[in-house]
């Protein structure tokens, strides 16, 4: 195999893309109530997450951030299986 052909190294980071697509059905989740979800990667296997009001959310809708945390860390794991940091956070008042 040529250096071009070689399989990818075992720690190499997914792409911006693929945490995107990981991390859309929790995306999709929080958009049925209005909030939006706002990805800032911070390292290679670090994520930042912002939860952002919509005019219409539904404040008690929102579960526990360490809840969201969590489900955001299964959906990277299943990606690219590494430790990852998920730092969320949720609108003032959560």
């Amino acid at each position: 195999m040529t250096a071009e052909h070689a399989a990818p190294d075992a720690g190499t980071a997914p792409t911006d893309e693929a945490v995107t697509a990981a991390l859309a059905p929790l995306a999709n989740g929080l958009a049925a109530d209005d909030y939006r979800l706002d990805i800032a990667r911070t390292g290679d296997f670090a994520v930042a997450l912002t939860v952002v009001a919509g005019p219409e959310a539904c404040a008690d809708c929102l579960v526990p951030q360490d809840i969201t945390r969590r489900m955001a860390e299964q959906r990277l794991t299943a990606v690219r299986r590494a430790p990852w940091e998920v730092e969320v956070r949720y609108p003032e008042g959560h």
